[in-house]
């Protein structure tokens, strides 16, 4: 999924008009990954994220890759297949990607992804600042 930015002008009416292009896979079937507040930590030379399954269905395996604020890859690592929550209780993968020496974290990004760019339920909770 992915999000339009809308502009509401006051005391105005605004009609907009939304048109499927194409049929995605049902959501209920999708799976998704995600990470929130509190997944993302330094722990010394590294970056330590907590990967959650989200969706409906287990995941594949997917990846996880430290960016800089241009968005350039600087460390990737595997994120293992995930079942999924189905009986209410988290299911989470720890991860650790390599901190490159000299790098400012508070300038770094970690987005989580799946391989072969899986439609998910949302995209939105895949990316975290660092700090």
């Amino acid at each position: 999924s992915t999000s339009v930015e809308v502009v509401f002008p006051p005391m105005q009416t605004v009609v907009m008009e939304f048109e499927r292009i194409a049929p995605g896979t049902p959501v209920e079937t999708r799976p998704d990954l995600g990470i929130g507040r509190g997944d993302v930590r330094v722990a010394g030379d590294a970056v330590e994220v907590t990967v959650h399954s989200l969706g409906h269905v287990g995941t594949s395996s997917g990846y996880a890759v430290l960016e800089d604020a241009r968005g350039r890859e600087r460390a990737r690592v595997a994120v293992p297949a995930l079942a999924a929550p189905s009986d209410l209780l988290p299911k989470t993968a720890v991860v650790s990607l390599p901190l490159p020496a000299g790098t400012d974290p508070a300038q770094l990004y970690v987005r989580v992804g799946l391989d072969g760019d899986t439609e998910e339920v949302t995209r939105l909770n895949n990316r975290r600042p660092v700090l």
